[in-house]
């Protein structure tokens, strides 16, 4: 059986491997107006610069086999590597890192400047 998760659906959430198991937990933020980022993704740079140390940011692995950007699908060996946000109201939220993309990477996925950051894996 196959599992699809998307940030367009309701309620958002993630599979989470995070505190030692498994967990669904909300994805990111539809809100424009909250102090989170808006969207499913926040870059690895911003968070190591500790932008979000006020919330609680903890590094999580978030399950998956495959991935799907901008029309194109891509294995996932391990999974992608996410930040669970841990102080916010109504429970934790997760996030998927995102650094620059790899010249393929930009390629495959129709000009893309990001991309996320896979577990053990480059593409």
């Amino acid at each position: 059986q196959e599992l699809q998760f998307h940030f367009w659906e309701q309620p958002t959430l993630l599979p989470v491997q995070w505190e030692g198991e498994i967990r669904l937990i909300r994805w990111g933020s539809k809100n424009r107006r909250s102090p989170l980022p808006y969207g499913p993704w926040v870059s690895e740079a911003e968070v190591a610069a500790d932008g979000f140390a006020f919330v609680g940011a903890e590094r999580a692995v978030i399950p998956a086999n495959m991935g799907h950007d901008r029309g194109t699908w891509f294995l996932i060996e391990q999974g992608i590597v996410g930040v669970v946000l841990t102080k916010v109201p109504d429970g934790p939220i997760v996030y998927m890192l995102t650094q620059p993309s790899t010249n393929y990477y930009r390629n495959m996925a129709g000009r893309c400047e990001s991309m996320p950051v896979l577990v053990g894996q480059l593409i």
